[in-house]
């Protein structure tokens, strides 16, 4: 091959990891958005109940993004095993931004009363439908652009752009909390993050329209003739005891993520009575160090196989999750919240990046993204998304802060048993 094709080749790799690194975190910076401003939009959208009510309704509400996220999963993923993975991947930014602009307009209960908190549900699914649909064809997309040594290290930046999400959020959450008042942030401040998504939209759908795409034309003209959900059958059929299996090797790392990276903050204002300032800038601290160590991570996959990264990073969080909740609950400084999000953020990245790449390793081509979809968006849905919700209501119960860190052992440990039944493909060529 000579140097020019060799030069080309490489801008054409860089160019998807960019191209899909930018996309996703535009839409991941969309989704989540609304947690950091979960206490704000509480008090806006449920003012008749008590603050712990409105707290936790409003968790809630951002939880029930996570219910529609399998149906998002399933349609968008079947969708990218028939026509492609970049139409896919446009449509879903298109989805996130509709959401977005519902939520940003949203009268308050003051206003409108109950069609208020139904409105910005109502949003909140449709955000749950195309953060559902993201996930399978961009890693994907990314798996099969890759080598047979790099596998994992083009996967991981899928994760390592829903990371870039985070911090895009953390760093505008900061922002407006430092350069606003408490007043002019209730309202009309936490509309402006969600104005912003909207306004970054069309960025990411010109990027992602100039992808190539990687379903080959004889798979795709053989979906053709299929019926429109023949992946999903396949997938719930003849391989559902793999799709089973996956689900749980997911689970893990979706719990972890959720409450360490969404919930913590939340807790840190809520019952530790730090600052919103301090909390919002542990997410950051969070979504950085997940946003960094994602590649290397993903090289380490590939160098040393998926299995034995997993389980030091999953047997690492098992250990040291109550000793890290502990030390912010006995301490709550934002040093200490910070170094603790921090250790926790990397534990994440080295239970999600093995498996990322190891399910769509499972399945052949046909059927990759609805697998890859549909094993994350239903592990996602029923052990992450309401993870805060349960790490709150634990607290609220038990009277004990400590009692999320168990919630989270309890997950990985369940999850650990799942690799069992998974072979490692590191270094193997795919069909």
């Amino acid at each position: 091959m000579s140097s020019l094709s060799i030069s080309k080749l490489h801008a054409s790799r860089t160019y998807v990891i960019a191209a899909t690194t930018i996309g996703t975190a535009l839409e991941f910076y969309d989704f989540t958005i609304y947690s950091f401003f979960s206490i704000q939009i509480g008090k806006l959208f449920f003012p008749q109940f008590s603050p712990l009510s409105q707290f936790l309704l409003s968790i809630a509400v951002f939880g029930v993004g996570f219910v529609v996220r399998p149906v998002g999963g399933i349609v968008i993923g079947a969708y990218a095993d028939r026509v492609g993975r970049k139409k896919a991947m446009v449509l879903t930014i298109s989805l996130m931004a509709l959401s977005c602009a519902m939520i940003a307009g949203a009268p308050t209960y003051a206003m409108i009363g109950i069609a208020a908190p139904l409105l910005v549900l109502g949003a909140r699914l449709l955000q749950g439908f195309a953060a559902g649909g993201e996930f399978g064809p961009g890693t994907t997309l990314l798996m099969e652009y890759a080598g047979t040594h790099d596998r994992a290290f083009f996967a991981s930046w899928n994760f390592a752009a829903t990371a870039l999400g985070l911090v895009l959020g953390s760093i505008v959450a900061t922002l407006i909390n430092t350069m606003l008042d408490t007043e002019a942030i209730a309202s009309w401040g936490w509309r402006l993050p969600f104005l912003l998504g909207i306004l970054a939209a069309p960025i990411g759908m010109l990027i992602r329209s100039r992808l190539d795409e990687t379903l080959d034309a004889a798979t795709a003209a053989s979906a053709a003739k299929q019926p429109a959900f023949a992946a999903l059958r396949a997938v719930l059929s003849t391989h559902l005891p793999m799709t089973v299996v996956c689900t749980l090797a997911e689970l893990g790392g979706s719990v972890s993520v959720y409450v360490t990276a969404f919930f913590l903050p939340a807790h840190a204002v809520r019952s530790l009575h730090m600052s919103p300032t301090q909390a919002v800038f542990s997410g950051l601290v969070s979504a950085v160090i997940m946003f960094l160590s994602a590649p290397i991570m993903g090289r380490l996959a590939d160098r040393f196989s998926r299995k034995r990264v997993l389980l030091i990073a999953r047997s690492a969080m098992i250990v040291l999750i109550y000793p890290a909740f502990l030390l912010v609950s006995t301490h709550p400084t934002a040093p200490m919240l910070c170094l603790v999000s921090a250790l926790l953020a990397l534990l994440v990245t080295g239970q999600i990046i093995p498996v990322l790449v190891m399910i769509p390793e499972m399945f052949p081509k046909a059927v990759r993204a609805t697998a890859i979809a549909l094993t994350y968006v239903v592990s996602a849905s029923i052990f992450g998304g309401f993870s805060p919700l349960i790490a709150g209501l634990l607290v609220a119960k038990t009277g004990n802060p400590l009692a999320p860190a168990w919630y989270v052992a309890a997950a990985c440990l369940v999850s650990l048993s799942a690799l069992l039944w998974m072979r490692d493909r590191t270094g193997e060529t795919l069909a």
